[in-house]
Parts: C-alpha cells; structure tokens; sequence
C-alpha cells in the first residue's frame, strides 16, 4: 500500500526548502508534491517520494511536524479527458476523496492520480471492482521505494 508524507508548514519564503533539503541529503527522490493553503500562513505540502517511512521519519528528527497518509494512486491516459474520464468512474464506484493531485509519468502515454481517502480498504476494493488498475508500490516509488 502506498503512503504519501504531509508536512506541515508556515507559509513563509524558504519552508519547502528546508524539506527538499532534508530528502535531498537523504538521497530521497520526490516523485509528486501538492501544496495546500489552510489557513493563517499555514499549509500542507504533500510529497510521494522513493521511501516515504524514511522521509517521515528524517523530517520529524528535523522538527518538521509530518505524517504518513495512505494514498490510493490510480493510473489514468495521459491525453485530454483521460482525467475527466477517470473522475467518472470514481464516481461510478462510490468513492470520495477529500484530496487529489496528478502526475504525467510518460508523456502522451500515462500518468498516475494520487487519492486521499478517509476509508481506504473499502475504497481500493471499490475502485478494483471497476475496473480501475490501483499501481503498486515500485510504480508509485520508483526503483530506489520500498516495496511490500
């Protein structure tokens, strides 16, 4: 099952850097982010990277508040309406997601869409039911992720 890292930040010039700084040191490879406004100069920034448990857990020593979410990555075409496409049968299964972000992988070819569900088991059966290619963890990681 793959996981995405959420840290959150101060919205304030050289935040994400010190991220990047942290998994750069680290040799960790991020393969998708998405940053998120909330409120009063915070925000979320959240990262797919090689190896998401050590990403976690150099970032906390750092002091940088983060977690590890359960993410479902879902591969989609990589042309127009492949992800209008996609939503629909999201939509078909059932499943509602409360953040999402997308990312072309080859160019023309694929990309893959990152869900954030509250109710993962039942959302991945959901999806599968339908048909819908969930990828595995070396898809979403890269060669240097862990793989379960």
């Amino acid at each position: 099952m793959s996981h995405q890292v959420s840290v959150f930040l101060e919205n304030k010039l050289g935040s994400i850097e010190k991220v990047t700084a942290v998994l750069s040191a680290a040799q960790i490879d991020i393969r998708s982010l998405h940053l998120n406004h909330t409120a009063n100069g915070w925000g979320v920034l959240n990262l797919v990277v090689s190896d998401p448990e050590e990403a976690q857990r150099r970032l906390s020593a750092q002091g940088m508040a983060s977690a590890l979410r359960e993410i479902a990555v879902v591969e989609m075409p990589d042309r127009p309406g492949g992800l209008d496409e996609l939503l629909k049968s999201v939509v078909r299964a059932g499943v509602s997601f409360t953040n999402a972000y997308g990312h072309t992988i080859r160019d023309g070819e694929s990309a893959f869409f990152v869900i954030d569900i509250q109710d993962m088991p039942e959302a991945r059966e959901r999806l599968r039911a339908i048909g819908l290619r969930i990828l595995d963890d070396s898809a979403v990681y890269g060669p240097r992720g862990k793989r379960q």
